[in-house]
């Protein structure tokens, strides 16, 4: 006599600030060791974003096949502000989402924060109106110490949230205020995501419910910054005592692209429309349809030849490039001051070659210069790079040439901040945190580890945790968007286990 394992409804999830579904993917993809297949179903999402609700749909709704035999999610296209949610107390099992997190920068001013703040205040009510089991606020690390995040506290266990409370994260009892608040936060990396990204993450659960509170735990990280240390080291062996695996690196990744042909642009889908969203869309286009690259600029491929494995812009000063009347260019850089005692570039005398961001015994000589009227490679309005005519030799020949410089005075003038800018992702670690604008290496730790090229948006949703048969709806930018939002993959997973956990009782 064989033993079948129960049938049990599926755990419902609603998904607020929904964008193309990060969060959504980890929850549909784990699974537990007694049950076959998925054990969430998504009931619903809500997302402001045209093109980030399509993309949604695309995954989750009526044209996938990604609910079995449940009906499809309700797709909510629109503000959510006044939106009226269609369930009902005990229909919605989870409520998880990201508030806009703008409003909780300290860049960002009183109006830009009330706009913010009604987004998150929207987000409670949902929770209010629904009386989830458990919700799950993700944002910025920045979060944890804004009066939004106060203002829950103050909340919880009162006032309109009576009948919940903060799942603790695994505080000590020696912590302060702010250290046991820390804990919110996780890094996607210790979840086994090529990516270090810390979010904070906020679980909450009701009292009401005949449920042991005590069995709603945080995620134990599964991988470690001390174990990768441990196992370069030790030239890769994994130590036996090691309770976590090493961080996953972004090695894999990129000798797996290395073979893969990069497009300029998208393939040329026509715009269609996507079942449960108004409207057309350009797409919907697979996770691998989205090896693209720019179009940059002269300056920015000069740039990013000038820079070395790990490096970032620190490198690029002293550095020019070298362009020879007749065709071709190198790089070079300066032997001795940079700059004059009045901060003008000190361009006359010797330089040396650099190959592969590296700096050679090569020598070249800059025997004259002076500032052309306008330069020979066309330039964006937005560049504000110095370049000059000059004579150079390399102590045979001399020959005729323009030189840009590669640095900028800012970036000549300080050391401290914007490390990453114009950076190399490092071989052997995760990625740095792949936000909106990944594709521009001016905004971050970009730059393919050595490749001359910023990484495309393949590698960005790969990164992510997105698989391959992923669909994506929008131009570029909206794809890039989506991506950046969009929450790890993996730290999605690990966040659903543990409420799974929880919510059948496992000791």
């Amino acid at each position: 006599m064989t033993s079948e394992r129960p049938l049990r409804a599926p755990i419902t999830v609603l998904d607020l600030f929904a964008g193309c579904g990060g969060l959504t993917e980890g929850f549909h993809q784990y699974r537990h060791a007694e049950t076959e297949g998925p054990v969430f179903r998504s009931v619903g999402a809500v997302e402001w974003s045209p093109a980030a609700a399509a993309s949604f749909a695309a995954n989750f709704g009526p044209s996938s096949n990604r609910q079995g035999t449940h009906e499809s999610p309700e797709i909510i296209c629109r503000d959510i502000v006044g939106w009226e949610p269609m369930w009902v107390p005990g229909e919605v099992d989870v409520v998880v989402g990201g508030p806009p997190c703008q409003g909780f920068s300290g860049l960002n001013r009183e109006k830009v924060r009330a706009d913010r703040n009604t987004l998150w205040q929207e987000f409670l009510r949902v929770v209010i109106a629904l009386q989830p089991k458990v919700f799950v606020i993700e944002n910025v690390d920045r979060f944890l110490r804004s009066v939004e995040f106060t203002d829950l506290k103050v909340r919880i266990g009162g006032l309109d949230l009576t009948n919940y409370r903060l799942v603790d994260p695994g505080s000590k009892p020696d912590d302060t205020e702010w250290e046991h608040d820390r804990r919110y936060l996780l890094n996607a990396a210790d979840y086994g995501a090529p990516q270090a990204r810390r979010r904070a993450i906020v679980v909450g659960v009701r009292t009401d419910v005949d449920l042991r509170i005590d069995l709603m735990r945080y995620p134990q990280p599964t991988h470690s910054r001390e174990a990768l240390q441990h196992e370069a080291a030790l030239d890769g062996l994994q130590l036996s005592f090691c309770r976590e695996r090493a961080w996953e690196s972004v090695d894999a990744l990129f000798a797996e692209t290395a073979h893969m042909e990069i497009a300029t642009d998208l393939p040329g889908v026509p715009r269609g429309p996507v079942e449960g969203i108004d409207g057309i869309f350009p797409g919907p286009f697979l996770t691998t349809d989205l090896h693209v690259g720019r179009n940059p600029e002269a300056i920015s491929i000069s740039r990013y030849r000038a820079i070395p494995r790990s490096g970032n812009r620190k490198d690029l000063r002293g550095r020019y490039a070298c362009r020879f009347d007749g065709g071709g260019e190198v790089i070079i850089q300066k032997v001795g001051s940079r700059r004059d005692g009045e901060g003008r570039l000190s361009v006359l005398g010797a330089h040396v070659v650099v190959d592969a961001g590296t700096a050679t015994t090569r020598r070249i000589a800059v025997l004259s210069v002076e500032a052309p009227e306008t330069p020979t490679e066309p330039r964006s309005r937005r560049s504000k790079s110095e370049f000059f005519r000059a004579v150079v030799s390399d102590g045979k020949t001399e020959r005729h040439a323009e030189l840009e410089y590669l640095s900028t005075e800012a970036w000549d003038a300080h050391d401290a901040g914007a490390g990453d800018v114009m950076g190399r992702m490092r071989i052997g670690e995760p990625s740095v945190t792949i936000r909106t604008e990944f594709f521009k290496p001016e905004k971050g730790r970009y730059l393919h580890p050595t490749e001359d090229r910023p990484i495309t948006h393949y590698e960005a949703a790969r990164l992510q945790g997105f698989p391959d048969s992923f669909q994506w709806c929008g131009s570029k930018i909206e794809i890039a968007k989506q991506i950046g939002n969009a929450v790890p993959v993996a730290l999605g997973r690990v966040i659903a286990g543990s409420i799974y956990s929880y919510l059948r009782q496992e000791a």
